[in-house]
């Protein structure tokens, strides 16, 4: 069984892994998921639209995500790689950008995802490095976003967009503090 570091990493791995469109817009996929306990872990099922997911998701990792305040957990991913991560910020910055505009209060949770999503994709990079190693992208999503802009996957760029999210953060909830 594959094993991610949050409940928040399991739904994005989930997201990705359900082809899109195949649920409708922006699903709710909890509706399909069960959330069991186990001694050390949970085990998060996924049924629906022919996948079937099983995720294990350890206390000890999510417990540390929470106290570090982060929604994706420590360490890099398992499950979702470095070209992976930066899509998913790009959306979840998208998604911001149009609750923004129309002065939506889920703004700042976007901003926020946005900057965890790419915090993620920047700790596949190495200490001294300026690029993921090939080894970063695994997926064929992940693979074919690396290919066609290699320059998103750069530390500079990366520090960039998560500068940017987190001061559209600080504009709404000073400190990017959770709401």
């Amino acid at each position: 069984m594959a094993e991610a570091r949050t409940i928040a990493e399991a739904y994005v791995h989930i997201g990705l892994t359900v082809a899109d469109g195949e649920l409708g817009r922006n699903p709710d996929y909890s509706r399909w998921t069960t959330l069991t306990e186990g001694a050390d872990s949970w085990t998060l099922v996924f049924d629906q639209a022919g996948h079937h997911i099983e995720l294990r998701i350890p206390y000890e990792t999510e417990f540390e995500a929470r106290r570090g305040g982060s929604h994706f957990g420590p360490g890099t991913s398992p499950l979702v790689d470095a070209g992976q991560w930066v899509l998913v910020s790009s959306a979840y910055a998208r998604m911001a950008v149009e609750d923004d505009i129309l002065s939506s209060p889920d703004a700042a949770d976007g901003w926020q995802l946005a900057r965890d999503a790419a915090l993620e994709a920047i700790k596949f990079i190495p200490e001294g490095d300026e690029e993921p190693p090939p080894g970063a992208f695994w997926t064929p999503l992940g693979i074919g976003a690396h290919a066609q802009e290699p320059a998103r996957f750069t530390r500079r760029r990366l520090r960039d967009d998560i500068d940017f999210y987190q001061e559209s953060l600080d504009r709404l909830r000073p400190g990017g503090a959770p709401g």
